[in-house]
């Protein structure tokens, strides 16, 4: 039960689908490119990791800033996605009605989020526009600022994942889909001033188990692609501690909990996968000393949270401000046990689903019972860019750039 829960929940981070779902997440780029990796599946992000503190290089940061970052690069899924997603064909993009969407932007964006999602957060502090997802810019547009994360999107193709663990997405936009368009889109540019940043994802227990290695291996190829494409700065943020996320909690409500009210089994997943993927920035670190990579530890950041809420303004930690998520994701569930997402998109009566949300989601830490609110994901980043608790290197080459 916890096993197949766990996968569950991890796979719907991105968008409403079967809980089976895994989610994860060039040519010749410049040294001021920034990526941004960025997935929050539990076998999505190998990018998410960096070593510990202790086995972390030395970085002595510029006294001054040497952006604009050019361009700023997003890979990732629901929990970068700033619109990707509900451009394609994936059945239930939930982010394109309300209420997402209805605090900053008073309309759905395709965020999966009341509001704003971290890079909003990390463009702001670095006074860029918002990334534009790469699914509505014109040809002539490309190889500027831009976002590759969709929703939902995995690490590894439904034919691997199948293979693995006989599960299933809905989202076809694997991370390596997002890696053709990036190589197609900025082919023969000079990426060596471009930012990426890059996240992390959620996933299940007997079945990450069986996923890890393989999606692991899979991001760890991903970043050693962006790389070689000459990308020299790249922030990687790690992946959110999946057993203190609302769904996971309502799934395991019998199961026993840790200090902080989190599932203690799952967060010994997530754990794990966060090991992995330290190792493996560890070693990408070694073989490319020349790259600058940080590291946001999400998982410390948001416990700290979670712990302290009333620093932050909020005061219902573990629930989410709008039920109807949940509600969908139960409905995707449902309706793909075949896999097919005709039939999955049939199952969705949205007349039955409960689309009001709480007055208040400046109070809450949960947005829809799997991603977070404008509100919280606004207070993450700020720890990443001011407290060398959650940061590693820190200060680091965004420290002068967003020290304002």
């Amino acid at each position: 039960m916890i096993q197949s829960s766990i996968a569950a929940v991890c796979s719907l981070l991105g968008s409403a689908r079967r809980p089976h779902a895994l989610r994860r997440v060039s040519t010749r780029l410049s040294s001021h490119i920034l990526c941004f990796l960025c997935w929050i599946a539990i076998a999505t992000f190998v990018l998410n990791n960096v070593p510990a503190a202790s086995s972390a290089r030395t970085f002595a940061p510029p006294s001054e800033c040497s952006a604009p970052f050019a361009p700023l690069l997003a890979f990732a899924d629901s929990t970068t996605d700033t619109g990707n997603q509900i451009h394609t064909n994936t059945p239930f993009a939930t982010a394109a009605s309300p209420p997402y969407g209805m605090t900053f932007f008073h309309e759905p964006t395709g965020r999966y989020s009341d509001g704003r999602v971290m890079l909003d957060f990390l463009c702001t502090a670095l006074r860029v526009d918002f990334l534009p997802p790469h699914l509505t810019l014109t040809r002539s547009s490309q190889c500027a600022n831009e976002n590759f994360a969709v929703a939902g999107a995995t690490a590894n193709s439904n034919a691997e994942l199948q293979s693995i663990a006989n599960v299933t997405s809905l989202t076809e936009d694997t991370l390596g889909v997002q890696l053709s368009w990036f190589k197609n889109d900025l082919q023969g540019h000079d990426l060596s001033k471009a930012l990426n940043y890059a996240l992390g994802a959620m996933r299940p227990a007997n079945e990450v188990q069986a996923l890890l290695p393989a999606v692991v291996e899979k991001i760890h190829n991903a970043l050693q692609t962006i790389l070689e494409s000459g990308v020299k700065k790249v922030v990687v943020q790690g992946q959110f501690p999946m057993g203190c996320i609302a769904i996971y909690l309502r799934l395991f409500n019998n199961t026993q909990l840790d200090s902080n009210g989190c599932i203690s089994s799952v967060m010994e997943i997530s754990n794990q996968h966060n090991r992995m993927l330290r190792d493996v920035i560890g070693h990408v670190q070694k073989t490319h000393p020349d790259v600058d990579i940080i590291f946001f530890d999400t998982t410390e950041a948001y416990l700290h949270i979670l712990t302290n809420p009333s620093i932050y303004n909020f005061n219902n930690v573990h629930d989410p401000c709008y039920t109807g998520g949940l509600e969908l994701l139960a409905l995707a569930n449902a309706g793909n046990t075949g896999g097919s997402p005709s039939a999955a998109a049939a199952a969705l009566p949205p007349h039955n689903i409960n689309m009001t949300s709480c007055t208040n989601p400046e109070n809450y830490i949960g947005w829809d019972g799997i991603h977070l609110t404008d509100a919280m994901y606004g207070a993450m980043m700020k720890l990443f860019l001011t407290d060398a608790r959650f940061t590693s290197p820190f200060p680091n080459f965004l420290t002068p750039c967003t020290n304002h």
